[in-house]
């Protein structure tokens, strides 16, 4: 998830994470601190392979790796009907990422997965999938 390989529309080819049945939750150690510009995920949608994006991804940031603030939320824009193999990076940019006279240490990645398929697909019932492939920062 930090290693720069990006995943692409084929999740065969690999570069992605896959988490079925459960929401996503990442924190990342950047190893010091950072004054961030910008924080990301990428994500996959190939609703006939059950993969869907995520509802929302919440990113929060922390001093100490225990107290986190919430600095923004990003609402996916892909229709779950959209049957496109397609990839989509959720980037972030705020001056809310610097921690008060330190900067921010970790980053903490939610994405909200879809959940039970829905009835048009046929895998309607079963749990869907969440494929990431790279959390990002820019500092």
């Amino acid at each position: 998830l930090i290693d720069g390989i990006r995943g692409a529309t084929n999740f065969r080819l690999g570069g992605w994470q896959g988490y079925q049945d459960t929401d996503f939750e990442a924190i990342v150690d950047l190893g010091s601190f950072k004054n961030l510009s910008l924080v990301g995920a990428g994500f996959l949608q190939d609703a006939r392979s059950w993969i869907w994006m995520p509802i929302y991804v919440e990113f929060s940031v922390s001093a100490d790796g225990i107290n986190f603030t919430t600095v923004g939320k990003i609402l996916n824009k892909v229709p779950e009907e959209d049957e496109n193999p397609q990839v989509q990076t959720l980037v972030l940019k705020s001056d809310k990422f610097i921690a008060p006279a330190t900067g921010v240490r970790f980053i903490k990645v939610f994405a909200k997965n879809l959940g039970t398929i829905p009835a048009w697909h046929p895998g309607a019932g079963e749990p869907a999938y969440i494929f990431i492939d790279e959390i990002l920062a820019d500092y």
